[in-house]
């Protein structure tokens, strides 16, 4: 910050604002906790995602350097608890939250920070992982396991698509950008300054591409909208990051496209993990064995825990997600700015859902096949031996007819004659 000030300061003019940077320092600590501020004209309240995931790491990173013990978070929780109101005393902006709601949104980051940190290497979670797998079958701790981590593949998969989409409209509007960077007279250096300090809302602009490219779409207030489908865009304040918002997709196939990336990725990983042997492993069996129906159909129903798990978790994540990335940069017309989160996770979780159950429903069709042409090739064999039993007897039959036929044709002895004398002679 101190850095980013001197360099403005130098390049644009006027006073020195190097002695803004431990406020303005502390006041973005307090920010990147959810504790929003009034600057003048300016409110803000979009949590900068990079710096709020970095904050959690660093307090994670040190309770598994340090300690992890309840003693330790009781009172790790007061000194941060000390030091955040300590920040409130000192910022030179204007909260826009209380100083307790402030206090409580610390306290829930730094505990969050501290349970990553602990809990992984902490005796309850060993207690934890030893009951259940001493109480719980291993097909339903394989399917629990595969829920998790189809939540956190989905996840990290959509933020990675959500990133190129942002590189992608950086590199086709990057020169509506420098436009703005020429109408603002900004110099090469604050230039570079402030858009290393714009990284800080870099997830936030993954999750608003996320939405806009799965076919919900995010606002900058009142003044702007951009979709799919329309870029309506007026009046909007010379932002250098407002230049790189999308155009609208002329192209229907590639609107379709878009829309199904998420249901494609469900249908994906269901029929990977439903026939892959170390997920599920859903077959119908050896032909010789016999049919078991309570095996056949329990092996389907540990898929739709797993699936279930998936969609549930990943609902709650996305919610928490967008509604986090969005928030006011403004009282008025910018006072909304970002994605609605209901109708951004229906886009996301929704086809994903789908793609898992269609993914469910073929593999059922799958194995009903393979059973149905089982029972018809056995059908097939079965006419086969019958009617191979039935030329066999015919042949016998005739075999019979033979024999007597040839047999009574035989003169007996004791009529005496001899075919000889049965011939006229003329």
């Amino acid at each position: 910050m101190a850095l980013t000030l001197l360099i403005v300061s130098m390049e644009e003019g006027g006073g020195t604002l190097s002695g803004q940077s431990v406020p303005l320092t502390l006041a973005i600590v307090l920010l990147s906790q959810g504790a929003s501020f009034r600057a003048g004209a300016i409110t803000l309240s979009i949590v900068p995602l990079l710096l709020m995931f970095l904050l959690i790491w660093l307090i994670a990173w040190l309770t598994k350097v340090l300690s992890g013990s309840p003693k330790a978070y009781v009172t790790g929780l007061l000194l941060w608890i000390a030091i955040m109101w300590v920040f409130t005393q000192n910022i030179s902006v204007i909260l826009q939250d209380p100083v307790w709601l402030v206090i409580v949104k610390t306290a829930i980051v730094f505990t969050i920070g501290f349970l990553c940190g602990a809990l992984p290497q902490s005796p309850l979670m060993k207690r934890c992982v030893k009951f259940i797998r001493g109480n719980i079958s291993d097909r339903l701790a394989v399917s629990l396991k595969l829920g998790f981590a189809n939540t956190l593949l989905l996840l990290l998969g959509y933020l990675v698509i959500g990133l190129i989409t942002v590189l992608v409209w950086v590199i086709t509007n990057q020169s509506a950008m420098v436009r703005v960077f020429h109408m603002t007279n900004m110099q090469t250096g604050s230039r570079i300054m402030t858009t290393i300090c714009t990284l800080a809302w870099l997830p936030n602009l993954c999750l608003w591409a996320i939405s806009w490219l799965f076919g919900s779409g995010f606002k900058i207030g009142d003044l702007a909208s951009f979709t799919l489908w329309n870029d309506h865009a007026a009046g909007l304040p010379a932002v250098p990051v407002f230049a790189i918002f999308p155009q609208a997709v002329s192209s229907d196939l590639l609107r379709i496209c878009f829309i199904s990336i998420p249901l494609l990725c469900g249908l994906l990983i269901g029929i990977i993990e439903l026939f892959l042997p170390r997920c599920f492993a859903i077959g119908a069996g050896k032909p010789d064995e016999p049919v078991k129906i309570g095996k056949i159909i329990g092996q389907f129903l540990y898929p739709i825990l797993s699936f279930f798990l998936t969609s549930a978790l990943m609902a709650l994540l996305m919610n928490i997600l967008f509604g986090l990335s969005s928030g006011a940069l403004g009282q008025y017309r910018l006072a909304d700015v970002g994605v609605d989160s209901v109708a951004s996770s229906r886009v996301v979780c929704m086809p994903s859902a789908l793609g898992f159950s269609l993914a469910w429903l073929l593999s059922v069709v799958v194995v009903a096949m393979v059973f149905a042409m089982r029972l018809f090739f056995g059908y097939l064999r079965a006419q086969g031996k019958t009617n191979g039993n039935d030329a066999v007897d015919d042949e016998a039959e005739t075999g019979d007819s033979v024999s007597e036929s040839s047999i009574s044709s035989v003169p007996s002895p004791e009529s005496g004659s001899t075919p000889e004398d049965e011939t006229e002679i003329p």
